[in-house]
């Protein structure tokens, strides 16, 4: 892929950020609206869309490739986790946000942002490996996630195991008991699953920017802190994860591409959501998820450019 395809399919993307901003400042819909958005994608187009990327014939091949992704992601998780913890104590934060600042850097939005760039990137090829990856990091952010924010709100800590499986882990493990059957789904019904999942862009780009246009700009530029977190996030992050990529595989296929991508995504949305419930640093977090994903309009790109040099 050239550097003008990639900036192009980026840019319409996020195009389609501006009816939200335009319908918040508008007062168009309101909070409560949005939220009804928000909770469709989650309960419905995102499992669809997740669904239809596995609807590919079965080879031992592509199950080796999704061994290979959980060991990468493993591996990158492990290397975050090392070189965050000397990264956090330069920051000078307070111990509440030294949790939440390792939490924010090793979870990303891959699912609501990561899936639907990746798939104008590089087409629904790239969504089976995208999926997978969306799998790992749903486990993995409800058991250490979740511990990571309950330690940064002074929280007991517990596992609840029914948060695991939330509709859009349920997409992925439908999707992979279709898949390892090498069953597919009957013609209306698979057509039906895949126009659903194809709403899931527009309307996840919808909401980010209805949630962008709600911005208050001097609550969140004259917090140096956060602005610490966007750069290690948005830039050492995906520069870790490449050069991991990079030493393990030396040359980039569509599989290297798409795990360099996922860690290249903004902080996850529910790092708010998850300081909000356990009363942690919300505000805090608000502000990097918010910011994180504004600044991510112009880093994302760079890493897409990068991965093909």
């Amino acid at each position: 892929m050239l550097v003008l395809p990639i900036l192009s399919s980026l840019a319409m993307i996020f195009v389609m950020i501006l009816p939200g901003i335009f319908f918040k400042k508008r007062s168009m819909i309101t909070v409560e609206q949005n939220g009804a958005v928000n909770s469709i994608i989650v309960n419905l187009t995102w499992p669809c869309l997740v669904i239809d990327a596995m609807q590919i014939p079965f080879s031992t091949e592509t199950l080796r490739d999704t061994g290979y992704i959980l060991v990468a992601c493993i591996v990158i998780f492990g290397v975050l986790l090392l070189v965050g913890i000397p990264v956090i104590k330069v920051m000078r934060l307070t111990k509440n946000k030294q949790y939440l600042v390792m939490f924010m850097l090793l979870f990303g939005n891959t699912g609501f942002i990561g899936i639907p760039v990746i798939k104008a990137l590089y087409g629904t090829e790239a969504l089976f490996f995208a999926a997978i990856v969306e799998f790992i990091n749903d486990i993995l952010l409800f058991t250490v996630g979740v511990l990571l924010i309950q330690m940064s709100a002074g929280a007991a800590l517990k596992i609840d195991i029914k948060e695991l499986f939330s509709p859009g882990l349920a997409g992925v493990l439908i999707g992979i008991i279709l898949f390892l059957l090498d069953f597919r789904l009957p013609g209306v019904m698979g057509g039906a699953v895949e126009m659903i999942g194809n709403a899931t862009t527009p309307l996840t780009m919808f909401s980010i920017g209805f949630q962008l246009g709600g911005l208050k700009l001097r609550e969140i530029l004259n917090d140096w802190q956060v602005y610490a977190v966007l750069f290690v996030k948005l830039l050492l992050v995906p520069c870790i994860a490449l050069a991991v990529m990079k030493l393990w595989a030396g040359e980039f296929t569509l599989l290297e591409k798409v795990l360099v991508l996922s860690f290249a995504m903004p902080v996850a949305s529910v790092a708010a959501i998850f300081s909000q419930q356990y009363k942690g640093e919300a505000v805090f977090a608000t502000k990097s998820v918010l910011l994180s994903t504004v600044m991510s309009l112009a880093t994302i790109p760079v890493f897409a450019i990068l991965l093909e040099l």
